[in-house]
């Protein structure tokens, strides 16, 4: 006699009540995004966020204990978010065969729109975003991206035949680069919108991968046809 086929096992759903807790999550985020952009960090306080996330503030604290949690939670998040956009970024990089300067150029300005020069009501909350980043909390999160960063350099190193970076150099230049993004977005410097300040941080990761091509990367002419959004 056959055995009767095993039915297919099912995906448990999300559940009503993990529907909710999200939508609730989203509506703090956003009601914080709204608030920098528009009115400022001073006006960021827990009641206005509750008021205009459309929850209780008892609701707010169930989710999160202070105004710098939810700030935490969001940059994390966005953290996450922009990582994987990149994976996929240098993927299709790899996929269609693109140049190492390629490479470079389409993620730094990847990178620059999502951490510093994107839409200007989302400037205020990246400048915001970082000046948690050297709090204990957000050490890790820091570390992680920018083992990330070094990473692709490596494995960009290795598909091109190129010279791979030395420990010491990828903590040097994966810092020097968020460290120049960040100084950038603190200080609300116009040079987030400038190509020059993106070809300088092209030139900064060629430095140590093609380094007697650095000085001469090309501007824009090196940039594939399609560009990924930040």
């Amino acid at each position: 006699m056959s055995k009767a086929p095993t039915p297919p096992r099912r995906i448990p759903r999300r559940t009503p009540r993990q529907e909710r807790s999200q939508l609730t999550v989203d509506a703090i985020f956003e009601a914080v995004a709204r608030i920098v952009a528009t009115q400022g960090e001073g006006a960021l306080t827990t009641n206005r966020i509750a008021e205009l996330a459309g929850v209780s503030v008892g609701s707010l604290y169930q989710y999160f204990p202070s105004k710098e949690a939810i700030l935490l939670a969001m940059l994390d998040q966005h953290c996450d978010r922009t990582m994987l956009a990149l994976d996929a970024l240098l993927a299709q990089a790899r996929a269609e065969g693109w140049s190492p300067q390629q490479q470079v150029r389409q993620y730094v300005r990847h990178y620059l729109q999502a951490f510093g020069g994107g839409p200007q009501p989302l400037r205020p909350l990246a400048r915001l975003s970082w000046t948690l980043d050297y709090r204990a909390a957000m050490l890790v999160s820091v570390r992680g991206t920018s083992e990330r960063i070094a990473l692709h350099l490596q494995r960009m190193a290795d598909e091109h035949g190129l010279r791979p970076p030395t420990a010491a150099q990828l903590f040097v230049l994966t810092r020097a680069f968020m460290g120049a993004v960040r100084a950038a977005s603190l200080e609300q410097s116009p040079l987030l919108d400038s190509a020059k300040f993106e070809d300088a941080l092209v030139q900064l990761c060629l430095a140590f991968l093609l380094p007697a091509a650095a000085s001469a990367a090309p501007a824009q002419a090196d940039a594939p046809g399609a560009t990924m959004a930040a």
